[in-house]
């Protein structure tokens, strides 16, 4: 039934290994520089090409002058509320909107709209804000911004980063200290995500319920403002000459949407824009653009297929275990042409484990997680022990991008008695169903993550009555796994964390509300420009800053 497996992560770093080796020969005609990791791996921001960011907060990387820079994006952007706005909009919002920290490439946290952060105890952190950092209509950033911005994140999102701030005080203009109700070892890296991008309180409360919608859009501090947003076609941003780190080098940018690689990539060789994100299938996107355009690098996000644990025949481990031995990785990160790293077995990337141990102990961590070989029969028999021996139909709900890697899914599936049926969707209705009370089962991609084990724990977050909430997509809130999530956060000991965390992903794994597919890549196209430093953490602060004309 369930295999543990030995060199699991050996197998992961080679097949990530490969996948850069890859996605670097399919941009062997592009002039981008490179710095590679020893393994291959990365450390979780892979680069994919790209020199790491040498430039002081708020600079850019280059000083060259652009007139105009266009990019293009798959989906739509409806609003712009941090609350609201993740998938496409992650790749225009973070460049408007700013965090107090970031993540470097090699995972460490460095100062942005805050100057000075200190962990004052293992409750209390407290952030010094940059002074005379302006808002785009001159006013001043103060601390009075981030705790109202921090405070409707919690009150409306109820984000994970978030769950363990008891107060936020402002004890001074350029001040902001917050105090947990609890220790919490993943808080550090809170203010470096996008749903903690601040914005000005005054705008927001004057826009009401329709703050960062198009007729209001939104108050930054970033190096481009907003200044038109249409939801169907693009958005307009211009440069703020006022900007703390320096007058951006690119004057305008223009983002178009695309609801397909294929005009993406010819509006990409036309010229028509200068560089793509999104791309459902980086080999096949590339061939169409002319060839040499594509970067991608490994990173610590996870690709799976989520269950909903509440609902017939989901409910039943036996149908779950199913899918689980179903699943092909190897033929699934294929149909991704070039987008995915590496197949993967455990919740959390493996990747996220090596800050809490020697590489022995954590390879022996890993090896004891159960895993679900590829095996039709194995399969068929645990259908065979469910609710639904002789199988079932199921409608496998995903945005348009992941519909090819949902085909070759549904085809396997169907293989041992589940007839899928690949149902796909933009973005913004896919959202707008997994936020329903009966969830679809379906296949997510995370995009942005963060250094600590606790990131994928997303996907199994509770409210403070044990209830599912945001992306625990499959509605999966055991008890005992919600005490360890708790203990893996308020235990700051290295060793006694991978402890936890191996628990927990073995109980994930026993129960099996998820089936990781793979490491997810983090893929752009451009012939005419590098981004520095492109890779998981990236897409969390002013990207465009990055841009190297090459």
């Amino acid at each position: 039934m369930i295999d543990t497996r030995k060199g699991s992560r050996r197998r992961w770093r080679a097949a990530s290994a490969a996948a850069v080796v890859i996605a670097m020969a399919a941009a062997a005609g592009c002039s981008a520089s490179s710095s590679e990791s020893g393994d291959g791996t990365g450390d979780g921001s892979g680069d994919g090409g790209s020199s790491a960011r040498t430039a002081e907060p708020g600079q850019a990387e280059s000083g060259e002058k652009v007139p105009e820079f266009t990019l293009g994006i798959m989906g739509k952007i409806p609003q712009l509320d941090p609350v609201d706005n993740i998938e496409a909009g992650l790749s225009v919002n973070m460049n408007a909107l700013e965090p107090l920290l970031r993540v470097d490439e090699s995972g460490e946290i460095q100062p942005w709209l805050a100057s000075e952060y200190e962990a004052v105890s293992d409750t209390v952190h407290e952030y010094t804000l940059r002074e005379g950092v302006k808002f785009w209509d001159g006013t001043e950033l103060t601390s009075e911004d981030v705790k109202y911005t921090w405070e409707r994140s919690i009150e409306l999102d109820g984000r994970p980063g978030f769950a363990s701030v008891d107060t936020i005080e402002t004890p001074d203009k350029y001040t902001v200290r917050v105090t947990l109700s609890q220790p919490d070892a993943a808080f550090q890296y809170t203010p470096t995500q996008f749903y903690a991008a601040i914005y000005q309180k005054d705008h927001a409360e004057k826009s009401g319920d329709s703050f960062g919608q198009p007729d209001t859009l939104v108050m930054g501090t970033g190096p481009w403002q907003v200044d038109d947003l249409s939801p169907t076609t693009g958005m307009q941003l211009s440069a703020f000459e006022d900007y703390w780190g320096g007058p951006p080098p690119i004057e305008q940018v223009s983002v178009k949407f695309f609801a397909d690689d294929n005009a993406m990539a010819l509006a990409l060789r036309s010229g028509e824009i200068d560089l793509a994100q999104g791309i459902a299938s980086p080999d096949v996107f590339d061939a169409a653009a002319g060839g040499g355009t594509i970067r991608t690098a490994p990173t610590c996000a996870t690709a799976l297929i989520a269950m909903p644990t509440d609902v017939a025949p989901w409910d039943g481990v036996h149908v779950r275990r199913a899918v689980a031995h179903a699943i092909n990785r190897e033929d699934i990160v294929a149909a991704t042409q070039g987008r995915a790293g590496a197949p993967l077995e455990t919740l959390s990337s493996p990747m996220l484990l090596d800050p809490l141990g020697s590489d022995e102990e954590v390879e022996e961590a890993l090896a004891s997680i159960p895993s679900y070989d590829h095996d039709v029969e194995k399969a068929k028999q645990e259908l065979a022990k469910s609710s639904v021996p002789d199988g079932f139909s199921a409608e496998f709900k995903v945005i348009t991008s992941n519909s090819s890697v949902a085909e070759v899914i549904a085809a396997q599936l169907t293989e041992v008695g589940i007839d899928t049926k690949v149902v796909a969707m933009q973005d913004t209705a896919w959202y707008a169903e997994i936020g329903k009370d009966e969830k679809p089962f379906t296949f997510s991609e995370t995009g942005a993550c963060t250094p600590d084990p606790s990131w994928n724990d997303i996907f199994l977050a509770t409210d403070e009555s044990g209830e599912p909430v945001g992306i625990n997509i499959a509605g999966y809130a055991p008890q005992d796994v919600i005490d360890l999530r708790t203990q893996g956060l308020t235990t700051s000991d290295p060793g006694e964390r991978l402890r936890i965390y191996t628990d927990l992903l073995t109980r994930v794994a026993e129960d099996v509300p998820y089936v990781p597919v793979y490491a997810e890549g983090a893929t752009y196209a451009s012939s005419t420009y590098d981004v520095a430093e492109y890779g998981s953490y990236v897409l969390n602060y002013p990207w465009l800053l990055n841009l190297i004309p090459t």
